[in-house]
């Protein structure tokens, strides 16, 4: 039979690729179902081979229900007549969503006519080519199969989407591509996760591909139902449903603000829910928020809390529900943690560089204690458990030890995995471990050349070693890519010139004695150094001549120290791709050396440096290292304070910033 289909030229732009996504378009079918008093509804993905170009191709999708079906008295005004008001509740476009998932349709549905008394069927064919790009089609002709059937038939309606957007399409319109939610492995969750609350009661059964979703695969217990007064900025009040629900399989909270759309809740937004704060046994939740009274505008322009008080207004109010709900399921982790704090074996009493790490420690030892028990008085066994933690979560070996050394199930590991995925805490750790190191390191250096410390570092073989380890306080470049020096000819040839120049005794004359403490005193000169690969060519060496604490820098020093420089330069054993950074270095300067050092506008510790520019030498007070190491670190602290913010935070635009001691949380909005 032919027919006509009949559209609004007005809204043929918005027919197609008018949802968010194509899974958004999907629903949109089901809500049709729904709005039809289906009782079950069926869906089939025809998945292509996995072995076949993609997984995530597909070569059919098919949703039927047995809700009340179109008789064919009824095609023209219910199905064929495009942006009127034949539907209540819509324009009666929803079901045309398919055309944003593919090329061709086929409606095909079995009706009753109470006035007939009759059972039809028929199958109709749409193709999107049909529509063409001319924005005045008025009238498509379509050549339908109608009959009328025997009584007591079951009714139903059906479509089928074929002929999928591929890429050529899709790369100019995104929202016409097939999205994961679609994916064998995720279409069940994304279906559940739409329409929880109508299949936890037993509305709607769906079925997909053969399978009936059942409540039990999703959700633990039983939701928990509120509702909570709102009042708005006009001091309305509105009543405000809260509905939670525990979730298997995730360690997420999701958060949906639904709107009645057509006589169905529909999500409009959605957020993940998080805090630093949660227990990690807290599990995965579906939060679902509903108010037939807040204007609909307020579910879909929540991300603009900052344009509008009412909504700002709004969001603060349901993130304090969020916070109380959470806070009462997180007692158990509370205290666990005032009891943990308390314990004389918890590594961060004093302080710690990062707040990320405490974090991670507190709820990964929770999760051990959960397991252990170590918290009690005689189970000593915290004291190596705890710092192996520590190091742990330092070095970033988590899964490893948290396996086969703390025997923790699969289901903690992966808990505490997705805790580390979601925040980066690697990066942060290490970098706040490395910025706490060097501030321990330089205080002791601090130590050792100006205070009493000094007397127990007496061995010149001990300050060599320590400060080996640390030449990034001589350049950061000189950190990790250090090794010894190679070339051992000129090594010994290095030591022999600063046997010959550099050893000079201390006198009154020359005013290079520094007055300090006997125990000071004590410790000698140090002559050290080390080689930097600069490129495949090029190498160059650090040479330190570190004075002891009773040596000034005097004009004689000075002249050694050139002495030393010319020497090498005039040198045979000096190679030409190599270049020289000699430090001279003591705790103090004597007016004359300080006249003489004019150094550099770029670098005033530069006292010399050669033609070439293959030889420098720069002089230093110890004072003048520490203060600039120190402010160095002090800059880099800030970042890690900024960094720990950020990932304290996930680095997302806050919900709304709320700080009330441990009730800091955030809202991050995600794509629905």
């Amino acid at each position: 039979m032919k027919r006509k289909l009949t559209t609004n030229s007005r809204l043929v732009n918005e027919l197609f690729a008018n949802y968010i996504s194509t899974f958004a378009a999907f629903c949109e079918l089901i809500n049709n179902s729904l709005q039809a008093k289906a009782k079950n509804i069926w869906i089939n993905i025809d998945y292509t081979n996995s072995s076949e170009i993609h997984p995530l191709v597909i070569k059919k999708i098919i949703i039927k229900d047995d809700g009340i079906g179109v008789h064919i008295n009824d095609l023209d005004s219910k199905l064929l007549d495009i942006g009127t008001a034949n539907k209540e509740g819509g324009k009666g476009i929803g079901r045309f969503a398919a055309f944003q998932i593919g090329r061709k349709i086929e409606i095909e549905t079995v009706g009753y006519s109470s006035e007939d008394k009759t059972y039809s069927k028929a199958i109709i064919p749409l193709n999107f080519d049909s529509f063409g790009r001319n924005i005045n089609v008025t009238d498509i002709n379509l050549e339908t199969k109608e009959e009328i059937l025997p009584n007591n038939q079951n009714t139903y309606y059906q479509v089928t989407v074929s002929d999928l957007y591929d890429n050529t399409v899709t790369d100019n319109e995104p929202k016409k591509k097939i999205i994961d939610k679609f994916l064998q492995k995720n279409i069940e969750d994304a279906i559940f996760e739409r329409y929880p609350l109508k299949i936890f009661n037993k509305e709607i059964k769906i079925h997909i591909n053969g399978k009936l979703i059942l409540p039990t695969d999703f959700v633990i217990g039983n939701p928990t139902n509120k509702i909570i007064s709102y009042e708005d900025k006009k001091r309305k009040e509105h009543k405000i449903r809260f509905s939670f629900m525990q979730i298997k399989n995730i360690d997420k909270r999701k958060v949906f603000l639904t709107i009645l759309n057509a006589g169905i809740h529909t999500i409009a937004t959605g957020f993940e829910y998080e805090a630093e704060w949660l227990s990690p046994k807290i599990g995965g939740w579906f939060i679902y928020i509903s108010c037939d009274t807040l204007p609909s505008d307020m579910y879909r322009n929540v991300d603009l809390d900052g344009m509008d008080e009412d909504v700002k207004h709004y969001k603060s109010f349901i993130k304090n529900q969020l916070n109380e709900f959470f806070k009462q399921k997180n007692k158990e982790f509370d205290n666990f943690i005032d009891k943990l704090k308390k314990d004389e074996y918890y590594p961060y009493k004093e302080s710690s560089s990062s707040r990320s790490k405490v974090m991670v420690f507190d709820k990964l030892a929770f999760l051990v204690e959960d397991k252990y028990n170590l918290l009690n008085e005689k189970n000593k066994l915290r004291e190596i458990i705890y710092p192996l933690i520590d190091r742990t979560i330092s070095n970033g070996e988590f899964n490893q030890i948290l396996r086969s050394i703390l025997k923790l199930s699969n289901n903690m590991v992966h808990q505490f995995s997705s805790l580390l995925e979601r925040t980066e805490l690697d990066d942060i750790i290490e970098f706040s471990d490395k910025v706490s190191h060097k501030l321990e390191e330089i205080e002791f250096i601090e130590k050792i050349v100006y205070s009493e410390i000094s007397k127990n570092v007496k061995e010149r073989k001990e300050l060599h070693k320590f400060l080996e380890k640390m030449l990034w306080i001589f350049g950061e470049e000189y950190n990790d890519s250090t090794r010894l020096l190679s070339d051992k000819s000129l090594e010994n040839n290095l030591r022999q010139l600063r046997n010959e120049l550099l050893d000079y005794k201390v006198s009154k004359k020359d005013d290079n004695i520094n007055d300090v403490e006997k125990t000071i005193r004590s410790i000698t000169d140090l002559f050290m150094y080390n080689e930097k690969i600069i490129d495949i060519k090029y190498r160059e060496i650090l040479v330190v001549e570190l004075k002891a604490p009773r040596v000034k820098i005097s004009p004689k020093e000075l002249q050694q120290v050139m002495k030393y420089a010319t020497e090498i330069e005039k040198s045979s054993f000096t190679p030409s791709n190599v270049r020289f950074k000699i430090l001279l270095i003591s705790s103090e300067i004597n007016e004359d050396a300080t006249f003489q050092i004019k150094g550099e506008e770029e670098n005033p510790y530069i006292f010399f440096r050669n033609k070439k520019g293959n030889i420098e030498i720069w002089v230093m007070k110890w004072a003048d290292i520490i203060e600039n190491v120190k402010r160095k670190l002090k800059y880099m602290s800030a970042i890690l304070e900024i960094k720990d913010v950020d990932v304290q935070e996930k680095a997302i635009k806050d919900f709304e910033e709320i700080n009330f001691g441990r009730t800091s949380s955030s809202l991050k909005k995600v794509a629905i």
